[in-house]
């Protein structure tokens, strides 16, 4: 609805209610008014008809055609039985054959009232008009009650005029309100309408122009859209800017990025990410749902549009090996990953087959030397005893250090698959210790296990090493009177096994890296007690070939807890 039209209603509205108003006004008060002073001018008329009217009752119908005739109203002279005995609109013959007055509203109430007064107004039978009749008490002996009556079309007439009038004037504010309205919406309309087209061109990123405007309301809202523009401006520019920085932030990134919509529809991506993909710069990219041909990687999409987190999750594109991670976003999206680990996983498999090949060729020769080694210690030389028995040992090292560089990298390589079963942690972790027994005995370390009948699903000889290589580092680091516990317990569908002792701990600096292949918190002690620095990596590598991880607990002069964590 345009403006002109909304004023010209609510002017109009309001005039019409205001003439509405007053016509009813005029129909009610102005004709009670009138009547009233009608009634009052008849009341005053009949109490003048009585006091003259003639003692003689013979002169009764002649004086009433005359008193009517006089006054202009109807008088009608009336005794105490109610019989009419004169009338202005009777002659003297017809006032037998009229009915009797004295039930009629104004007579009853004229004759029984304490001032002698009655009115009715009704229609009259002959002249289908409203007509009022007042009604007195008095006059001369043998008349009991003088009546005047009168038509009420005057009334009718008066009031009708008034309310023509007033809908005249109605008509006039009508047509005035029109123009004020016209003049108005003129006034605000086109201000209004400027105002309007400014703010649809700073939506739409053009030059805006701004009326100037002279009513002080709107030319308060000129001056806040102009400042709301030059601060959009000025986001919109810093919002450009950052774009920008953060595209070519993603660019430059070698980890392929890309974010879809909660429809799974792709919307932003980067070149790395269409590179490992394998689309061109201007290709279209597929929805997630048919990004990949392969059943195992469309299910992996399924799982991510379902809004599931997804974390170093591994796939093979082809010749190259993607790790893929997934984060659900706060509006229904996804942002998903890539990252091209194809020369990292190339170099492993280099590294691990050189650490087997080299291990798998030094295990001949250090057996070869730590024989000759011991048939030299047989000697009665006592020289060339002591220069033997050094071979000896730290070729027993080295052949250790190959052990656990074979087992370490079969692990890695995926050639050894553990073959689970129930086994019970405290007969287990007792069948371990029993070849540290004596050692343990000999410098007073005693040995606990509380495990509460727990039970794991677990290779049995690789829970056998585990258990081995916790133990054998716990001995090698816990004083004389130490003590090394085992306990188990469940929490969740998780069995966690705790391995403790109470030797020398190990610095917060050193605990995230005790895990690492060849890493030693104190080097030149774990070499002399003949340490390979594999150990640790071995246990981590176990547990995790059986879906569990492992944590480390320590405080220096108090001990280390390792955590097993095995799936129930």
């Amino acid at each position: 609805m345009k403006l002109v039209t909304r004023l010209f209603a609510s002017i109009g509205l309001l005039v019409a209610a205001a003439v509405a108003g007053s016509i009813i006004a005029a129909d009610v008060l102005l004709r009670q008014h009138l009547e009233q002073e009608i009634a009052t001018e008849l009341e005053r008329e009949a109490r003048l008809v009585a006091a003259f009217a003639p003692a003689d009752s013979t002169r009764w119908p002649e004086f009433a055609a005359l008193a009517g005739a006089r006054l202009g109203r109807r008088v009608t002279l009336i005794d105490p039985d109610g019989h009419v005995r004169g009338d202005t609109e009777f002659d003297r013959a017809s006032l037998a054959q009229l009915q009797n007055h004295r039930d009629r509203p104004e007579v009853r109430a004229a004759l029984d009232s304490a001032r002698g007064v009655g009115m009715n107004e009704r229609l009259s039978a002959s002249t289908n008009e409203r007509q009022m009749y007042v009604a007195i008490r008095g006059g001369p002996a043998g008349l009991a009650v003088v009546r005047v009556s009168t038509t009420l079309a005057i009334v009718d007439a008066q009031v009708h005029a008034v309310q023509r009038a007033v809908a005249m004037a109605g008509l006039v504010m009508l047509l005035a309100a029109w123009l004020l309205a016209w003049m108005l919406a003129r006034a605000l309309a086109w201000p209004l309408l400027r105002i309007a087209e400014a703010a649809r061109d700073i939506a739409a990123g053009r030059q805006a122009e701004f009326p100037d405007v002279r009513v002080p309301e709107l030319a308060h809202h000129v001056d806040a859209l102009r400042a709301m523009h030059h601060e959009l401006e000025r986001r919109f520019e810093d919002l450009r800017r950052e774009r920008e920085e953060s595209r070519t932030l993603l660019e430059a990134l070698s980890d392929g990025v890309l974010a879809a919509d909660k429809r799974g529809i792709i919307i932003e991506t980067n070149a790395a990410a269409r590179r490992l993909l394998g689309y061109g710069d201007t290709e279209p990219l597929p929805p997630l749902g048919e990004l990949f041909h392969d059943r195992a990687h469309r299910t992996l999409m399924r799982e991510v549009l379902t809004g599931a987190a997804v974390e170093g999750r591994e796939l093979a594109l082809g010749d190259r090996t993607v790790v893929f991670s997934a984060r659900p976003l706060a509006d229904g999206g996804t942002l998903l990953v890539l990252s091209d680990v194809s020369d990292l996983r190339r170099l492993e498999t280099i590294r691990r087959d050189f650490v087997a090949n080299v291990s798998h060729e030094l295990k001949t020769p250090l057996t070869a030397i730590a024989g000759y080694a011991e048939t030299l210690a047989a000697e009665r030389d006592p020289q060339a005893t002591g220069f033997a028995q050094t071979i000896v040992e730290n070729a027993g090292r080295m052949q250790r250090l190959v052990d656990d560089l074979l087992d370490l990298s079969r692990i890695e390589s995926g050639g050894w698959e553990p073959e689970p079963r129930r086994i019970e942690v405290d007969a287990a972790a007792r069948e371990a210790w029993r070849p540290f027994a004596d050692r343990a005995a000999s410098r007073g370390i005693g040995f606990e296990s509380t495990t509460n009948s727990a039970s794991i699903n677990s290779d049995p000889e690789a829970l056998r090493q585990i258990f081995t290589n916790l133990f054998d580092n716990a001995l090698r680091h816990t004083p004389q009177g130490g003590k090394i516990r085992v306990a188990a317990q469940r929490a969740g569908n998780r069995v966690v096994v705790r391995v403790s002792d109470t030797g020398s701990g190990i610095g917060a600096d050193h605990l995230p890296r005790i895990f690492e292949r060849f890493y030693r918190v104190d080097p030149g002690r774990s070499r002399q007690e003949g340490g390979t620095g594999l150990g640790l990596a071995i246990v981590k590598h176990l547990v995790e070939a059986h879906g569990g991880r492992v944590e480390a607990e320590s405080e220096l002069g108090r001990g280390t807890t390792i955590l097993l964590y095995f799936v129930t």
